[in-house]
């Protein structure tokens, strides 16, 4: 079960195309031993009363009713049916332009069973929706599909209602969110099963549900009120942050007290799904190897080098069988898993599969065996220590995305019993680089013109590890008349009225490992902007060569723990020559040491600064870092002090006064 109300499912999404839906949706019968086969709406009601805070919210969901029952079909198939029932207030023009449209997923091998969807006028007017308004999104490679139903008339104060069941595939894992960017005042939600099937529900936050067995019926239901809208918040993940519920299923009376689904039945099943290939495809596993003359001493930093430039990894629906894809030259992330698994075989290279979430979505959970979790393929090396992600282009080794790092994840070794192969699974920490692994520094030197009427700035800027992920992998396909303006958007920034003479870029190539080759803009310009005149005085914007900087000032009570991307520093000196005479008065301005989180080896996070001079030469030295990936909220004060000490040199002025 997923909250459709307000996105489209718990995965990634793509981009979808509109076409029009040729037949009308007729109610179809459910099995009569459905829990709610007659759940029905209420015929005739008048609008619902909203409290003080309700009516201050763009939109609140009045009513969230979701159920879902594994029953029998008229084959007597298992399948899971669901029943859906929301009511949905719009208070404004932002509650009416998110909710007057309603997406409804279509899961290959089921169907909508009924649909029905009417307004209530803030004047109790009750208009049913027209089914020559319902139209069909379909993903473009045709996975996953959804049908929209358009609500026409909606004004302020109106209530969207609408009430759907669905029948598809048995699912042994589910997920539901219960909370979304607007409030809920009455939720309840259910999971009913046969008596002799055991499913486990997890609440985060929280824990365990209880279960209760009602006539051969296994039930588990939660029940809320007064539901919080989610809110973004800076560094935190809000995503990640929803209350939601895990289901799985745990037991099956028919197969004895065993568990099922376990981690270890998970490293069983990649095993077989990831490391078993079949003679003809390691037959084209081996003419590849023997087409590519690999190095012997450092061989998979070019194969993985060749494999990602001349291959479509990670595309979506792409094949999994090496034939195939070696054959198109294409795969899916688990295609991808398999072909660098097989390669690695053949190599002698050890390696373990590693399976994980992205956690700015949902962190993994080590406690609750749900194969939910299991969403991305990457590899350790033991030997090396080193990471790769087999599905992502953008990456080389060691790096994988940050967002499966400081996580937990399903590692599978492969073992041998004797003549057998077997896999162990173990749960295990992926760790996350180093700040000083991730720097984005600066070497800025501003020379004044001799009337002060404007500078000369040279900047080099360095970008390491995942700094230089969003540049460095894509650059070389920027088309070349292009290259130029894409380099100045990096610099300017730091000088928004940038007139540039010259820009260059070391490690723009695609295919580098941006911890030994960082990505380096060095850039040449001319601004005007930099130097203001006051009568005899100039002011000297400094703080503005950073470029702009986060800032923590919220006033609202901090919700979440601090989460940050990845551990990063910022190392940056900005040097310049006093015009002859002049003086600075409030250098002092340019001195700032804010910490938090003291350990023996310094601060967790630190932003320093001070300055040296000499004759009239002025140095200012810059150090700010985050070194830890999360950091509580108890403690939310210090870090955002941090911060905004980056924020408060960015708008120091220093003050050019004549001697």
């Amino acid at each position: 079960m997923t909250n459709y109300l307000t996105s489209f499912s718990a995965g990634r999404l793509l981009a979808l195309a509109l076409l029009l839906l040729p037949a009308l949706l007729h109610a179809q019968a459910l099995p009569a031993t459905l829990t709610h086969a007659r759940y029905d709406w209420e015929a005739k009601r008048k609008p619902a009363t909203l409290t003080a805070a309700e009516a201050q919210q763009p939109a609140v969901v009045l009513r969230d009713f979701r159920t879902e029952e594994l029953a029998p079909n008229a084959r007597q198939e298992m399948r899971l049916y669901s029943v859906d029932h929301r009511i949905v207030r719009v208070n404004s023009s932002d509650g009416i332009e998110r909710f007057n449209k309603i997406y409804l997923p279509v899961q290959e091998g089921g169907r909508i069973v009924q649909l029905k969807a009417r307004t209530i006028s803030p004047r109790g007017v009750i208009v049913d929706v027209a089914e020559s308004n319902m139209k069909e999104l379909k993903d473009e490679d045709g996975g996953r599909g959804f049908k929209v139903f358009a609500v026409e008339g909606v004004e302020k104060g109106s209530e969207i209602e609408y009430l759907f069941t669905r029948e598809r595939p048995v699912q042994s894992f589910g997920r539901v969110y219960l909370q979304s960017e607007v409030p809920v005042r009455d939720l309840r939600v259910e999971l009913i099963t046969p008596e002799n099937l055991t499913f486990e529900m997890y609440r985060y936050p929280g824990g365990l549900l209880p279960d209760s067995v009602r006539e051969g019926k296994r039930i588990i239901g939660l029940s809320l009120r007064d539901v919080p809208a989610l809110r973004e918040e800076g560094f935190a993940h809000a995503a990640a942050q929803r209350q939601r519920l895990e289901y799985k299923l745990a037991y099956n009376a028919n197969q004895g007290r065993r568990r099922a689904y376990t981690w270890s039945d998970a490293a069983s099943y990649l095993h077989e799904r990831i490391y078993q290939w079949n003679k003809d495809e390691l037959k084209a596993v081996d003419k590849l190897l023997k087409q590519l003359k690999l190095p012997a001493d450092q061989p998979l930093p070019v194969l993985e080098n060749y494999l990602k430039t001349n291959f479509q990894l990670g595309t979506a629906g792409g094949p999994e069988k090496l034939t195939d894809v070696l054959a198109a030259r294409a795969a899916s992330d688990m295609g991808a898993a398999r072909l660098f698994a097989a390669l690695f075989s053949r190599l002698n290279i050890a390696n373990e599969l590693v399976m994980t979430t992205d956690r700015t979505e949902t962190a993994f959970d080590e406690a609750f065996d749900t194969w939910n979790y299991l969403d991305n393929p990457a590899f350790y090396l033991p030997a090396t220590k080193q990471w790769l992600a087999p599905g992502r282009a953008d990456y080389r080794l060691p790096l994988i995305p940050a967002e499966w790092t400081a996580n937990k994840g399903l590692f599978v070794r492969r073992v041998q019993l004797g003549s057998t192969e077997t896999a162990v699974g173990t749960l295990g920490d992926i760790p996350t680089t180093t700040a000083d692994q991730s720097p984005n520094d600066l070497a800025i030197q501003v020379q004044f013109a001799p009337n002060l009427d404007k500078s000369t700035v040279t900047i080099k800027q360095t970008l390491g590890g995942y700094s230089a992920q969003p540049i460095q992998p894509f650059l070389a396909f920027v088309p070349d008349d292009k290259r130029q303006e894409v380099l100045e958007s990096i610099i300017k920034p730091n000088v928004p009225d940038a007139v540039f003479q010259k820009v260059t870029v070391t490690n723009g190539e695609s295919g580098l490992n941006p911890l030994e080759k960082p990505f380096i803009v060095d850039a040449t310009l001319e601004s005007v902007a930099l130097l203001d005149r006051a009568g005899p005085k100039y002011l000297f914007k400094v703080g503005t060569l950073l470029g702009p900087q986060s800032e923590l000032y919220q006033s609202e009570e901090r919700q979440f723990d601090v989460e940050n991307e990845f551990n990063r520093r910022y190392n940056r000196t900005i040097t310049f020559t006093l015009p002859a005479g002049y003086q600075v008065r409030n250098l002092n301005d340019l001195n700032m040491d804010v910490q938090a989180g003291p350990t023996a080896a310094g601060p967790e996070f630190l932003f320093q600064s001070d300055y040296a001079q000499q004759g009239q030469q002025v140095t200012v030295t810059i150090r700010e870092y985050y070194r830890q990936i999360r950091w509580p909220k108890a403690d939310f004060q210090a870090f955002r002090e941090v911060v905004n000490a980056a924020a408060n040199f960015n708008k120091v002025v220093l003050v050019l006064e004549k001697k």
